[in-house]
């Protein structure tokens, strides 16, 4: 049987179709994803890039969420994976994806997880502006 909670954080891109197939498990009839990608703007300001960096202990904090995620009524399998490194505008920075028996339960499960990534986990960005400048953001 497979794990029921994949994580890591990623140097290399984020491969989203395979995170997604490794969540399937039979007993469940809704698999949700949230897939965060950079986007070319923030705060009125046109981005180009971002660079990710995390604190050494990011992959352990990263497990811990996940692991709290998949003992949440009827959710069977997590995966939950953040990007570090630079990455472009529309490269995926963040998959987390929830296999549960209900749409209700993988619904709100995906949608706690991604809140609690954004919220505790210690990675910080700096973004790189049009104009070539950079702007650190997520520092906690």
């Amino acid at each position: 049987m497979t794990q029921p909670v994949r994580s890591g954080i990623a140097h290399d891109p984020l491969d989203v179709a395979q995170i997604c197939a490794s969540a399937q498990d039979a007993r469940c009839g809704a698999v949700v994803s949230f897939v965060g990608v950079v986007r070319n703007h923030d705060a009125g300001q046109r981005i180009v890039a971002i660079d990710y960096s995390a604190h050494p202990q990011a992959p352990v904090i990263l497990q811990e969420l996940a692991e709290s995620a998949v003992h949440a009524r009827g959710v069977h399998r997590v995966e939950a994976w953040h990007r570090v490194g630079h990455l472009m505008v529309g490269e995926a920075a963040m998959v987390v994806v929830v296999a549960a028996e209900h749409r209700a339960e993988a619904f709100a499960t995906t949608s706690a997880l991604v809140d609690s990534v954004k919220l505790r986990l210690p990675v910080w960005k700096s973004q790189t502006l049009e104009d070539g400048s950079h702007v650190w953001t997520g520092l906690k």
